[in-house]
């Protein structure tokens, strides 16, 4: 019994022994030297070519850790055909060499160039893989499928990496690039069904990213303007996946066709100065945001920006040639469109279907403004040449209520991109108070009409005047039953021999005055910091100054009004104020009595019974029998003639 026991024993460590191996080969003869064939630890010294991978391969299924640090791989020809080779290359590890198998840690060759396709294919025990610094390529496949690896790190020397060389290791989380590294291409499917990676760096060597690189990953942002010379990114490289924003660098000129394809998450991208073509799809049913400006575009491919709901102004530079067959349909929140190619691109079919053109502006170079107004599709768009210029808030008129649009933009108002359009009056990319005073330019003209339609009971008035030659009278304006408005303007006519001598506004207010006439001028008041007027208070006052050659009886009149609120403005009725140059106290003393007005009472004090003759300047009269003493009238406001004894005297009841 004891015998069968110490024979168990020495069994089971012969066993044991017989699944850990340490041996020397010389190349082509690993079978001689690993006889057992359950072997799950080896550790190889000196030279394998080919012929000992595949021995490996077809025999130790069972090996778990494997030491090929210390092994050199030299060329061979192999009789039997493998992965459709014969001859195999020094340090290359040949196509499928642990293919499915279980191992867990592999350790490779120090001088190793080559990983072949295939290799650690399917590993789904492979966990971590320390490549080594001598590692140039890693070929087509090699890593597919090994769904326990979490993060890998390539060595500076590796500049390929293959067709779908890590696709599918969905454990992974991290794949980058050491720093300095080469890396010049990622292949096709390189990445492709990594939903767990986010983390990516791809270093500053790399030029080209493969179809479907990144389909499939877990990447939210990715950020290459490090990759100073990327210039190509494949097919559908990034589609299927929840990517919110991309930075591009200046180095690229291609996108692949669906590139984003429906990755509703995307909101955000910046592009480089270089690129020159999108593929079809490339942005397609995204949910990219805001303004998209292309600096080198030269083709935009079919469908590229297609139902982009969200995308509000896209600009094109002055080389792009072509927008492919419906490029922009579906961009239903389109609202600018700037153009700078002095030939209109040539379009595809239904390039904007969806799309409501006629109320979209359209800039372009102002010399070729007829060749897109004649251009089939592009015709359909809003030319600013079809707006009147300085009409910021878009009501068919340039007034006060423009300056008030725009200096609310200034304080920070919230507006469409078509009205910040209209606001940059002197088309410099900025709203400032240099567009204020283009736009007074522009209502000061003399050719610069006002709306005549009356939309408001509330209006200014002006009191009647009474002033002698050679004096002036200072008359305030105010708004009656006014509202709560920041800005007017409104002409000024005045009789002959009555000239404007200065004006002045509340302060917090800026008052302007330019003659549209011999007799007429143009009063624009506002307030830079959009304050109301004060409705107890004038809200401007004139100086009026009289000659000789004023009439005895006259008017001034005020037309051609605009007050203004925000972004709007309404047209009140013109009025009209009485001058009185007879008399500017209006009481009138006779020979014998004084005649004056007190209100609406016409006063006449005589000192015997008389009769007067009272007519007004439409020419009715009438009799009045004066009896002594004072004499009362009450009398609508006007001007008034008083007879008394063939003399005449005029006077004003206001």
């Amino acid at each position: 019994m004891r015998l069968k026991f110490i024979i168990s024993i020495l069994l089971a460590s012969l066993s044991l022994y017989s699944f850990a191996l340490d041996v020397q080969c010389s190349a082509g003869g690993l079978h001689a030297v690993v006889t057992d064939m359950n072997v799950t630890t080896l550790k190889v010294t000196g030279t394998m070519d080919a012929n000992d991978f595949y021995f490996m391969a077809d025999n130790l299924r069972k090996l778990t850790t494997v030491d090929l640090s210390e092994v050199k791989i030299v060329p061979c020809h192999t009789n039997q055909l493998h992965y459709s080779k014969f001859n195999f290359d020094a340090d290359e590890l040949p196509a499928g060499t642990f293919a499915s198998m279980a191992v867990t840690s592999v350790m490779l060759p120090t001088g190793l160039k080559r990983i072949g396709s295939a290799a650690f294919a399917d590993c789904q025990r492979l966990a971590q893989i320390d490549l080594p610094a001598s590692l140039e390529v890693i070929d087509n496949y090699a890593f597919a499928g090994c769904t326990a690896m979490t993060e890998l790190t390539l060595p500076a020397s590796v500049v390929e990496v293959g067709i779908g060389a890590f696709m599918r290791c969905s454990a992974l989380k991290t794949f980058a690039v050491a720093s300095s590294g080469h890396l010049t291409r990622l292949g096709d499917m390189a990445l492709m069904d990594c939903p767990a990676l986010t983390n990516i760096s791809l270093g500053n060597t790399i030029k080209s990213l493969g179809s479907r690189a990144l389909t499939g990953t877990g990447i939210q942002a990715l950020d290459l303007r490090g990759s100073s010379v990327l210039e190509e990114i494949g097919d559908w490289a990034l589609t299927l996946t929840p990517i919110t924003s991309v930075n591009l660098p200046s180095s690229l000129k291609q996108l692949g066709n669906g590139l984003f394809l429906y990755d509703k998450s995307l909101t955000s991208v910046t592009f480089g100065q270089r690129l020159a073509a999108t593929g079809d799809y490339a942005f397609a049913g995204t949910s990219l945001q805001g303004k998209l400006t292309f600096e080198g575009l030269k083709t935009l491919g079919d469908y590229a920006l297609y139902n982009l709901q969200s995308i509000t102004s896209v600009e094109f530079p002055t080389i792009t040639e072509h927008l492919g067959t419906r490029s922009m349909a579906g961009m239903t929140g389109l609202a600018e469109l700037i153009c700078k190619a002095q030939n209109p691109p040539t379009l595809g079919k239904e390039v904007w279907a969806g799309v409501k053109q006629s109320e979209v502006p359209l800039s372009v170079p102002k010399t070729s403004i007829d060749l897109y107004q004649s251009s089939d599709q592009w015709m359909e768009f809003l030319y600013p040449s079809q707006w009147l210029k300085g009409d910021v808030n878009n009501d068919g008129s340039v007034n006060i209520s423009d300056i008030n649009a725009v200096v609310s933009i200034i304080l920070g108002a919230s507006v469409d991109i078509e009205t910040l359009q209209r606001a940059d009056v002197n088309e410099d990319g900025v709203i400032n108070i240099t567009d204020v005073n283009l736009l007074l330019n522009i209502i000061m003209r003399p050719s610069s009409s006002v709306m005549l339609n009356v939309d408001t009971q509330d209006q200014l008035h002006l009191p009647d005047v009474n002033v002698m030659a050679g004096e002036q009278v200072t008359v305030a304006v105010s708004l009656d039953n006014a509202g709560a408005y920041s800005a007017l303007q409104c002409d000024i006519t005045l009789p002959q021999g009555l000239t404007l001598a200065s004006g002045s506004c509340p302060e917090g207010y800026v008052m302007h005055s330019s003659p549209m006439d011999e007799s007429t001028a143009r009063i624009a008041i506002y307030s830079p910091e959009a304050r109301h007027f004060d409705n107890d208070a004038p809200v401007f006052t004139l100086t009026l100054r009289a000659d000789k050659s004023l009439p005895a009886e006259s008017q001034i009149l005020l037309s051609g009004a605009v007050i203004a609120a925000g972004f709007e403005g309404w047209h009140p009725a013109d009025c009209a104020a009485r001058v009185n140059s007879t008399s500017h106290v209006a009481d009138l003393t006779v020979d014998y009595g004084r005649v004056w007005a007190e209100g609406r009472t016409l006063c006449i004090e005589v000192r015997e019974n008389t009769t007067a003759i009272l007519s007004t300047i439409s020419g009715i009269s009438r009799k009045l029998t004066l009896t002594e003493g004072v004499n009362r009238y009450e009398l609508e406001p006007g001007i008034y003639v008083v007879v008394i004894n063939n003399r005449s005297y005029k006077i004003a009841i206001q």
